[in-house]
């Protein structure tokens, strides 16, 4: 079975070196346009070329040669648009019989666009290219009239070249042969496939984005920029954000340990804001560290390492509240494998890491893979940096902004807040 394909490029003459190239003299050539596509009222549009070829046939279908064509056993490099030619002359022949003279006159060699191949709106300099370009091509499209300019419309017609201004035709011989090729060989019909301007499809304009610019500026990644469509700004930067991985809840049931791992001058008042959320008292909350010289927290609650966690945590998992551990661990410091012990030794329920805003992403990163499974990143310091959203490529969820819980709508207040404040 013949199948058709679809060329497309800028220049005609290109179009149909490359069909001979690629695909020999055994090629049909069904259809060829010009489209235009953009522009506005007419102006600025751009344009390319359409050709539509059949490649192949039903090779084991036997028929009668037409007169003048030679057999395929006789002749197998016999070039099938010429042999359509040449059959499409025959049914001129007979249908014009009855008052055909003693002697037809010759056949013109002008080479034209045969019916089938008129270019749309009937453009009268896409017909004179295209028929440059076909007399380049042995056997292909010679045709007793001028059918290009059969589609030109009168005011156009009268200023084209001579050439281009022979007299329109209805070709029902041509049309007879073309009907009788599309016949399989059970003498179905078969429609011919849609034309190359009809298959055409707008390309898809993509969704308007007008702030993505700016997030970026603002170290948003670009697979969550490009989700801010529209004109509304916080809308779109709350779309955008709806992306984020959400964080699970803070652990509330009783024997639960939470485990907040950063520096205490950052981490102490994170778990006193979490405590106070949660209800719980100060005897509540402890801190894994040297010491606890300034952070607010009685030695009596200091975790000395991974040792004294397991000895405190057998108490801990039988208590009637959660519990919430600080653990001082930092990237200056390299202490994540450290951390990692001592939240090990507590069981803990949930780990969260403190995420410096200011600080570059690939090291906090390598810290966070010394910790072992993070469930939550508390940001901080984003007002002290120009890209906040640049953590977002770290992948973590985040549970906490600054000093409340994270969600899409805080994130896009405080961006937003950010590019009014540059503009």
């Amino acid at each position: 079975m013949p199948k058709r394909l679809l060329l497309e490029g800028t220049d005609i003459e290109k179009l149909l070196t490359q069909v001979r190239e690629e695909h020999g003299p055994q090629v049909s050539i069904v259809s060829a346009d010009r489209v235009r596509s953009g522009g506005f009222a007419g102006f600025f549009a751009r344009q390319h070329y359409e050709l539509t070829v059949e490649v192949g046939g039903d090779d084991e279908t036997v028929k009668e040669p037409a007169r003048g064509v030679p057999a395929k056993d006789d002749a197998a490099d016999v070039d099938p648009v010429a042999a359509l030619l040449a059959r499409t002359e025959e049914r001129e022949r007979v249908l014009s019989a009855p008052t055909a003279p003693a002697q037809a006159p010759a056949p013109s060699t002008t080479p034209v666009v045969p019916p089938g191949f008129t270019p749309a709106g009937g453009d009268t300099a896409f017909a004179q290219v295209f028929a440059q370009a076909a007399a380049q091509v042995p056997g292909a499209f010679a045709r007793t009239a001028d059918a290009a300019t059969a589609a030109v419309p009168a005011p156009v017609a009268a200023q084209a070249p001579a050439q281009a201004q022979a007299p329109a035709v209805v070709d029902r011989a041509f049309a007879d042969v073309l009907a009788a090729e599309r016949l399989d060989t059970a003498g179905t019909y078969r429609p011919a496939a849609a034309t190359a301007a009809q298959a055409f499809q707008a390309p898809v304009v993509e969704a308007d984005r007008p702030h993505e610019e700016w997030l970026r500026g603002l170290g948003m990644p670009e697979h969550y920029a490009r989700r801010a469509t529209g004109a509304d700004r916080y809308r779109a930067v709350t779309r955008a954000l709806a992306a984020m991985p959400e964080a699970p809840p803070v652990p509330s049931r009783p024997g639960d340990v939470l485990v907040i791992v950063g520096t205490p001058g950052t981490a102490v008042p994170l778990a006193q804001t979490v405590a106070k959320m949660l209800n719980l008292g100060p005897s509540q909350v402890l801190l894994a560290a040297r010491s606890t010289a300034g952070t607010g927290i009685h030695s009596a609650r200091r975790v000395s390492g991974p040792a004294a966690a397991v000895r405190r945590a057998r108490k801990m998992h039988r208590a009637d509240l959660p519990w919430i551990v600080v653990v001082d661990a930092t990237v200056e410091e390299g202490n994540g494998e450290w951390a990692r012990e001592v939240a090990d030794a507590l069981g803990a329920s949930a780990v969260w890491a403190v995420a410096d805003a200011t600080r570059k992403t690939a090291d906090t990163a390598a810290f966070l893979g010394t910790l072992g499974p993070v469930h939550g990143l508390a940001v901080t310091a984003v007002a002290a940096t120009a890209d906040p959203a640049s953590v977002l490529g770290l992948g973590f969820p985040i549970a906490y902004l600054e000093d409340r819980p994270c969600t899409p709508q805080g994130w896009a207040a405080l961006l937003c807040e950010r590019l009014e404040d540059e503009e």
